[in-house]
């Protein structure tokens, strides 16, 4: 039988404050989605992003759209659409459902368009992050104020990456050269050096690149050898003791302890989902 469809809440805020609220979140495994038969209009803006696996996205508008992992996709409040397996199997994904005044705004501006919900980001990990890190685990209107400001900002980020990235990262070449160290070494870098490379102490260098990409250095390049690891996972069956000397880690347990930590899942049970194993 096919695998369950799990879905864990993630709390919000849920207090009322004018500009809007983030109404509901969550995170699903093995999602079957709304049947294209069965067209649903929800009431309310969501952004789902997809973390494993394929979907059919459609709208009454005319859209359809095969999506896989590091897509996301836009629903609006008066748009019918329907997102299923098509002839696949389940998939992954976060998921946040917002609306008030601030949306609506940014929809008249061209800002949320439903003519364009669809929106490519990777790495995953990174932005599931950047998702989840949307919700403050708090509660009232404080909180929720929060939470749609940093759904903004997420939305944003979203924007720029998808049209290719922020332009004074295009222009800092110290930058660039560092992200393609990182995402290359399967050795641990010398953090000195590279920093020294980019005229910088490494406490100026860590700093620097934590503001620019949201995350400290080591742990972008923890979450692009995750991507890397995952890629290789998907692509054939060699052990997981092949994979992880591949990209560096000491032995295979560490691999898989890294990787269940960041994923939710161990490499094997990874591999199984994606593949649409008949496991659970």
């Amino acid at each position: 039988m096919s695998k369950k469809w799990i879905t864990q809440a993630l709390p919000v805020a849920g207090g009322a404050n004018p500009t809007g609220a983030v109404t509901l979140a969550g995170q699903s495994r093995g999602n079957r989605g709304i049947a294209r038969t069965s067209m649903r209009t929800l009431g309310s803006f969501a952004l789902v992003y997809v973390l494993a696996g394929k979907c059919e996205f459609g709208d009454a508008r005319g859209l359809r759209r095969t999506l896989g992992a590091g897509d996301a996709f836009l629903l609006f409040p008066d748009v019918a659409h329907f997102y299923d397996p098509g002839a696949g199997e389940p998939w992954d994904d976060i998921w946040l459902v917002f609306n008030g005044p601030v949306f609506d705004q940014w929809r008249q501006a061209g800002l949320l368009d439903p003519a364009d919900p669809v929106w490519h980001v990777e790495p995953v990990d990174f932005w599931r992050q950047r998702i989840a890190g949307v919700l403050t685990g708090g509660g009232g209107a404080a909180a929720s104020l929060v939470e749609v400001t940093r759904l903004l900002t997420l939305l944003a980020e979203m924007r720029a990456e998808r049209a290719g990235g922020f332009a004074p990262s295009r222009a800092e070449p110290w930058l660039k050269a560092a992200c393609a160290h990182l995402e290359s070494a399967d050795e641990a870098p010398d953090w000195t050096q590279l920093a020294r490379q980019a005229g910088m102490t490494y406490e100026q260098f860590r700093k620097r690149f934590s503001a620019a990409m949201g995350v400290p250095p080591a742990q972008y390049r923890l979450a692009r050898r995750m991507d890397r690891a995952a890629t290789r996972l998907r692509a054939d069956d060699a052990p997981l003791k092949e994979i992880a000397a591949e990209l560096g880690f000491c032995d295979e347990f560490h691999f898989s302890k890294l990787f269940k930590r960041r994923t939710g899942l161990s490499p094997a049970a990874y591999r199984l989902q994606l593949r649409g194993a008949r496991h659970e």
